[in-house]
């Protein structure tokens, strides 16, 4: 899928399709935005090689890893003419409760803006930033378009952050009550394996917008830095708040294996204490049992009596010791 809007002062904001569109001057007055969805037709590459000229480089870069569905390292390269960034953006999939990650690549002109991706473009894009696209938004540059779409990306974090807290808080509430079952530790520690991911990708993703609220490039308005210097604190925060949430759920595996130990050394303690008030009665039944005819008590007819009764004596001591002692 390949969408096309062409804003001109004279004609304002329209729709073109694919086959009206000519090689771009880099110089006109018209702004474009091409959204590419459908990487692996002929048309994305005519798109990106005949119609602007982008570095081939560049092309593979965009193309290779979204055709994939693998994800892009975040970066950004000045070609003088445009910017062509990567940035990584994250979605919940709520039929399967699961996360996905998402590369875009986007080529920035000074009156064009290109972006590539592999999901669909309602996702992607999310449809608020759809809604506000209008001439009024394209007057103010590719860069301006650029930075919403930037923010749209980096909103979706926020819902994600909140189901890592309300996992962690379900977690917790779960250890305390039963750590008898594996699957609470394969919970945790999958719970530690998405942070740790969602925390780089957040990390990753900073340099980028670093350089974007610098504004070191043309294409970037000293006006339009501040709005990504706005983009940039939010995933400042988003990064800091995926280390401690990891940092946290380190402390829950922690305090999880601290419980498991605990219970184990209840558990070893009282199995100890058992075969100390069984070693006496062992002692005893073996020193009765051995194989001589000159035996005190053996022939008696209260010899069993008398053992039992000095058996019982002696692991009725103990217990009481073992009370005192609190032991037990």
């Amino acid at each position: 899928m390949i969408n096309i809007l062409v804003y001109g002062e004279q004609t304002g904001l329209k729709g073109v399709p694919l086959s009206e569109l000519k090689k771009w001057d880099y110089n006109c007055e018209e702004k474009i935005w091409i959204d590419i969805y459908d990487t692996s037709s002929e048309e994305s590459t005519r798109i990106l090689s005949e119609i602007f000229g982008f570095h081939p480089l560049t092309i593979e870069d965009s193309l290779k890893y979204i055709q994939d569905s693998k994800i892009h390292h975040p970066k950004i390269d000045d070609f003088g003419d445009y910017l062509f960034i990567v940035f990584n953006g994250i979605l919940k999939d709520s039929s399967q409760s699961k996360i996905k990650y998402f590369s875009l690549s986007c080529f920035l002109g000074h009156n064009f803006l290109v972006t590539i991706h592999n999901e669909k473009p309602v996702n992607t894009i999310d449809t608020s930033i759809r809604n506000s696209i209008n001439a009024s938004t394209f007057r103010k540059g590719p860069d301006y378009l650029l930075h919403l779409i930037f923010d749209s990306i980096v909103d979706n974090y926020y819902p994600i952050l909140d189901d890592f807290e309300e996992k962690i808080n379900t977690v917790e509430d779960v250890m305390f009550k039963d750590t008898s079952s594996n699957s609470l530790l394969v919970s945790i520690l999958a719970l530690k394996k998405e942070l740790i991911r969602l925390m780089r990708f957040s990390s990753y993703q900073k340099e980028v917008l670093f350089k974007l609220t610098r504004a070191d490039s043309d294409l970037i308005s000293t006006e339009e830095s501040i709005y990504y210097r706005n983009v940039y604190d939010h995933l400042v925060r988003i990064a800091d708040a995926s280390e401690s949430y990891r940092d946290y759920v380190t402390g829950v595996l922690e305090s999880y294996l601290s419980i498991v130990n605990n219970r184990l050394n209840e558990t070893m303690k009282f199995l100890t204490m058992v075969a100390t008030i069984m070693l006496p009665m062992t002692f005893i039944t073996g020193l009765f049992g051995m194989n001589f005819d000159h035996i005190p008590f053996l022939h008696s007819p209260l010899g069993f009596v008398i053992s039992l009764v000095i058996m019982i004596s002696i692991a009725g001591v103990m217990y009481f010791w073992f009370k005192k002692r609190k032991v037990i």
